[in-house]
């Protein structure tokens, strides 16, 4: 009799370690869940040097902090705000509604996944910071995609001023900054500009011969090449904040790089890298970047 009760006692004793496993499960991700919710603190200044104390939970900071870091340390975010770049910008992949699979896998990468959760941290507290242009936009042309858009409505109304007719024989009306920054839910690139290569990139900051050279090319399938040479600007995986800084955030875009014109916008991001890198030396990035985007300026 007593044999027979071995097969049973050790099923119970297998349960009870599954059991107990589970509840260890359980534990940790509550617990690590609690970690998360904890609140923490950032400060940030607005355009009057007033100093701000935000409290958030720390999953949204670090979702906050990676998204700033992939606009603003590896992307040329800053050169808008800091520089004369008149409008960057940077797109993801929503994974719905699927398209198909490729599409829906590539959604999950890292880069993609970032800015949807970055954005989507971003988005509870976007109206404390109402100075800056700084929005998200979809376009039909495109479904799935998502850009992320950052303008300076000074540095705009200067390039469309210098381009006035390039502006008004493709869109057949005169324009200024405040009207192509008015969206209401149209996309700027697609909606508002007709997907037009050579006003895009002209808007982005890569000059007018350029953004038009690179139009012809495009028609033509022959690409254009970059402006920055392999010695210019490099670009690989695991780097510092400061090294992205240093390497990655320059615009990087084509067009013949003897020219006039790339010589000088070369010449002008430049001096704008070194002002980005001497902004964010010694701070806290993250709370230098929403300073930035509540509209103070060094």
């Amino acid at each position: 009799m007593p044999k027979s009760t071995l097969p049973n006692e050790s099923m119970e004793k297998q349960i009870k370690k599954v059991l107990i496993f589970l509840v260890f499960l359980c534990l940790l991700f509550f617990g690590w869940e609690y970690s998360q919710q904890r609140k923490t603190s950032v400060q940030f200044l607005d355009q009057n040097g007033r100093l701000h104390v935000l409290s958030l939970p720390v999953k949204d900071k670090k979702k906050l902090c990676n998204l700033m870091r992939l606009l603003f340390a590896e992307d040329s975010f800053a050169y808008t705000l800091l520089g004369s770049k008149p409008i960057s910008w940077a797109c993801y992949i929503e994974p719905l509604p699927f398209i198909g699979l490729a599409h829906f896998c590539d959604s999950w990468k890292k880069y993609h996944r970032t800015l949807r959760l970055g954005w989507k941290a971003w988005e509870k507290y976007r109206h404390l910071f109402p100075s800056t242009h700084f929005w998200k936009e979809s376009s039909k042309r495109h479904p799935g995609w998502v850009s992320i858009v950052i303008a300076n409505e000074e540095c705009l109304n200067g390039v469309i001023t210098a381009h006035k007719k390039d502006f008004l024989e493709v869109l057949n009306r005169e324009v200024d900054g405040h009207q192509l920054l008015d969206t209401k839910d149209r996309s700027l690139m697609d909606d508002i500009l007709n997907g037009h290569q050579a006003l895009i990139g002209i808007v982005l900051g890569y000059g007018r011969d350029n953004s038009w050279e690179f139009l012809e090319r495009l028609k033509i399938n022959q690409p254009l090449g970059c402006v920055w040479g392999n010695g210019d600007k490099i670009r690989e995986g695991g780097m510092t904040l400061e090294e992205c800084l240093a390497l990655e955030s320059l615009p990087s875009f084509a067009g013949n790089p003897n020219s006039e014109e790339s010589l000088a916008l070369k010449r002008e991001y430049l001096l704008t890298q070194q002002k980005v890198i001497n902004y964010f030396q010694g701070k806290d990035f993250l709370e230098a970047t929403l300073s930035l985007l509540a509209g103070f300026r060094p």
